[in-house]
C-alpha cells in the first residue's frame, strides 16, 4: 500500500487518516498538524523522508504564483529543507488547475441569485486563478492583500493593482515568518470579525478558509 502524509503546521484538531483506491492501487493518506510548530513539522519531513511515498506540505504555501511569477516563502521552505528522497507538494497544482472555474460553478448552482456580481477575495495573489477568474466572469471584486497580510483597511480593485502590491511586497513579504501572516496552530481556532463592510459588500466571499 501506498502512503502519502500531510505534515501541517496547522491545529492538530483536524488530524485524520483514510485509506482509498486510487488508479487501481490502494493508498493510505494521512495529515498529521503540529499546532504552530514549525521546527515538529520539520523533523517529522526529516524522520519520514524516504519512509513514506509522498508529503504534502500543509498550512503553507512553498511559493505564491502571481500571473506567472512565483515568489517563495522562505519560511515555508525550510520546513522541508531535510527532505532528499520522498517528494512533496503544497496544493498549488490543485488550486492554479481547478480555481478558475469557481465563478462558473457558482453561476451554474445559483444563478440569477448571485446579485450583484460581487466577489470579495480576500488574498488576490495567494489566490492569483480564483481572481482571474472572477472577473473574467464580469464580477466587480475586491481584493484583500492588504487588509488580511498587513492589517490594512485599503481593499485592491483591480488585478492589476494585485499584480503590482505583489511585485512591490511579495519579495519582503516572503522572508517573514508564515506566523506572522497566517494564523497557525491554536490561532486557526480562534475567530476575530475584520473588515465588516467589505463582507456585507460582496454577493461571493472567497479565498482560504482560515481568513474568511
Amino acid at each position: 500500500m501506498k502512503r502519502a502524509v500531510s505534515i501541517s503546521i496547522g491545529s492538530s484538531t483536524r488530524d485524520k487518516a483514510v485509506e482509498i483506491k486510487l488508479l487501481g492501487e490502494r493508498v493510505r493518506i494521512e495529515r498529521i498538524g503540529t499546532d504552530g510548530d514549525m521546527e515538529a513539522a520539520a523533523g517529522l519531513f526529516r524522520d519520514l523522508d524516504g519512509q513514506v511515498d509522498a508529503f504534502g506540505v500543509g498550512g503553507a504555501d512553498l511559493a505564491i504564483v502571481v500571473d506567472g511569477h512565483a515568489y517563495p516563502l522562505y519560511s515555508a521552505r525550510s520546513l522541508v529543507r531535510h527532505v532528499r528522497k520522498t517528494p512533496y507538494v503544497d496544493g498549488a497544482g490543485l488550486k492554479n488547475t481547478l480555481e478558475y472555474e469557481l465563478a462558473g460553478v457558482i453561476e451554474k448552482a445559483f444563478g440569477d441569485q448571485v446579485q450583484p456580481k460581487r466577489a470579495f477575495i480576500n488574498l488576490g495573489s495567494d489566490r492569483w486563478v480564483i481572481s482571474r477568474g472572477f472577473a473574467d466572469a464580469g464580477y466587480e471584486c475586491l481584493f484583500g492583500d492588504l487588509m488580511f497580510a498587513l492589517g490594512l483597511n485599503v481593499p485592491l480593485r483591480s488585478l492589476k493593482a494585485v499584480k503590482r502590491v505583489a511585485r512591490l511586497l511579495l519579495p519582503v513579504v516572503g522572508r517573514i515568518p508564515i506566523a506572522w501572516l497566517y494564523p497557525t496552530g491554536k490561532a486557526q481556532e480562534k475567530r476575530t470579525p475584520r473588515w465588516v463592510s467589505s463582507f456585507d459588500w460582496a454577493s461571493v466571499i472567497a479565498g482560504d478558509a482560515l481568513y474568511i
